[in-house]
């Protein structure tokens, strides 16, 4: 057997790994493989509101096409949904909009081009037009929005291409300015 392939020897202790090592190990294994989901925790759905979660957008597996965007995706296009995930971290506060990831991510100034730091599943959301100059100001954590579903190629004003947008109502951005 390979060794690199191997599984470390158990001690009478019961693990070479410390428990809070298993614990970040636990955790980090399930984020990558997309087994710990956001939205486990949040609040329930509205009647109405198709719920969409992050590791619903591509079909699985990846078949010798790459990455397809999964059916039940492309039936939510036009329809009201909830998606939960994180608000990414950009250096100014974008305007009328924010993305959102299944994890947390921040992007520097200093990088390349930010969609290098993007993960593929990542979702534009848009306030409501009447508020497209409003600040949109980072936000810790989980964050869950409720909005249409638009699925397709999209080019926004700072010229990213996206497949997947959420569109919000006027009443979503409360507190905003």
């Amino acid at each position: 057997m390979n060794q690199a392939n191997q599984v470390p020897a158990l001690h009478e202790s019961g693990s070479v790994f410390t428990t809070p090592l298993r614990i970040v190990l636990a955790t980090t294994a399930a984020m990558w493989l997309g087994a710990l989901d956001a939205q486990a925790s949040g609040p329930l759905v509205p009647r109405g509101v198709s719920e969409i979660r992050f590791r619903d957008i591509f079909r699985a597996p990846v078949g010798p096409a790459g990455l397809e965007l999964s059916d039940s995706l492309c039936r939510a296009d036009g329809l009201a949904v909830r998606l939960v995930g994180y608000m990414v971290q950009q250096a100014h506060a974008p305007t009328g909009r924010f993305l959102l990831t299944p994890y947390p991510v921040q992007m520097s100034k200093h990088a390349g081009d930010a969609s290098e730091n993007l993960p593929l599943a990542t979702v534009a959301v848009y306030l409501d037009p009447s508020q497209s100059e409003w600040a949109v100001p980072f936000e810790r954590g989980l964050v869950a929005v409720s909005g249409v579903m638009a699925v397709g190629r999209h080019e926004g004003p700072d010229g990213r291409v996206c497949w997947v947008r959420v569109q919000l109502g006027a009443g979503a951005a409360r507190g905003l300015s």
